[in-house]
């Protein structure tokens, strides 16, 4: 029977052909650009918000029941009665790490390099590389270890074992952190760990999702046919939300959407006039991609580690019987997504009756 596949980020071949160059080796308009975009998105009232959350060790209440899912933890979790704003000095503390960030210790794209600044390209590759920036400056906080509530046992609480709801989301106890993207847990196979999940949350809550690109080219081969996959486009942005209020699924950004990201990121004067951020779905984002599929089959994806195959055994939001507007902004893409998630329930049935004694892979 075939394995589930996962991605492992230290196989060479999920890097072969990706060519990285360092800020000091970019040409001073590259580099004047991309620093001050970083700049930019810093100086954002949500950008300081989340990243003095994660200074503060603990996401604020609000923020954590702030998914799609209304949050991993039960209502009655300390955290929502004991870190419902921040604490005091956790705002100063992001705002001085923001002032001691350095991007120059990041690796570029080479492909940043070789645009031609205002090229399509190049407005693609620079929006990559603010998303890595956002993220890395999330990485980078977690491993200084500053957290405010290493020894309160907030973190680390959990309740009697007839607390179904946390028991359900929380099956192996306590989560590592509680600075969750639902889809984006995959702790063991990211290059820096839990703080790396703690970098997706980030660049979620400050953008409007995970930032993610079409990695697909004409040798493109997926094992399945996915009738909803957007056209192939190298320069198309999307993000994956973990909100209320918008879509679970990943969407493309509108022109618009995009162009006002890059104003914002271009702009010269710091902080910008205008914050278009977070940036989320309507209904007028009708490109849309199932994340219940693996990455490698819809070609839609930053990092080739960044989010294994759900488990076979896993509820498919997409055979509910009731179509939603909110995921689904047409009948045919309602339909099509539905169809596809009753093709894997009778696979997902056909493989445990050809091995009863298989155990559901986690």
């Amino acid at each position: 029977m075939e394995p589930l596949r996962i991605a492992n980020p230290h196989d060479l071949a999920a890097d072969k052909g990706v060519q990285k160059t360092a800020i000091e080796d970019l040409t001073s308009q590259h580099r004047d650009i991309f620093t001050r975009a970083v700049a930019n998105v810093l100086s954002s009232e949500i950008a300081q918000i989340t990243y003095a959350q994660i200074a503060d060790g603990l996401p604020l209440s609000s923020v954590e029941m702030d998914t799609y899912g209304y949050g991993a933890l039960s209502g009655d979790h300390p955290l929502h009665t004991k870190h419902t704003s921040l604490c005091p000095g956790a705002l100063e503390k992001a705002q001085e790490l923001h002032a001691e960030f350095n991007p120059n210790s990041l690796q570029l794209l080479y492909e940043y390099q070789a645009a031609s600044p205002g090229s399509r390209a190049f407005q693609t590759r620079l929006i990559e590389l603010i998303a890595v920036a956002i993220h890395q400056m999330a990485v980078w906080i977690v491993k200084l270890d500053v957290s405010l509530h290493k020894d309160d046992g907030i973190a680390t609480w959990e309740p009697p074992k007839d607390d179904a709801t946390f028991w359900i989301r929380n099956p192996n106890g306590p989560p590592p952190t509680l600075f969750q993207h639902t889809f984006y847990r995959d702790y063991d196979q990211y290059p820096e760990g839990v703080a790396d999940g703690v970098g997706y949350w980030a660049e979620a809550r400050i953008l409007g999702g995970v930032v993610l690109f079409d990695r697909r080219d004409a040798k493109f081969n997926p094992s399945v046919e996915l009738k909803t996959l957007p056209r192939i486009d190298p320069n198309a942005v999307y993000f994956h939300a973990d909100r209320q209020g918008t879509t679970y699924r990943i969407y493309q950004l509108l022109d618009s959407q995009k162009e006002q990201l890059l104003d914002y990121l271009l702009s010269e004067k710091t902080p910008p006039a205008f914050c278009p951020l977070p940036i989320l779905a309507t209904n007028d984002n009708r490109r849309r991609v199932d994340p219940e599929e693996h990455i490698t089959d819809t070609g839609i994806y930053r990092d080739i580690w960044e989010r294994k195959p759900p488990p076979w055994g896993e509820l498919d939001f997409r055979i509910k019987d009731v179509m939603d507007e909110l995921d689904y902004p047409t009948m045919d893409d309602w339909d099509a997504s539905h169809r596809r998630g009753y093709e894997k329930k009778e696979e997902m049935y056909s493989r445990f009756d050809e091995d009863p004694d298989r155990e559901q892979q986690k």
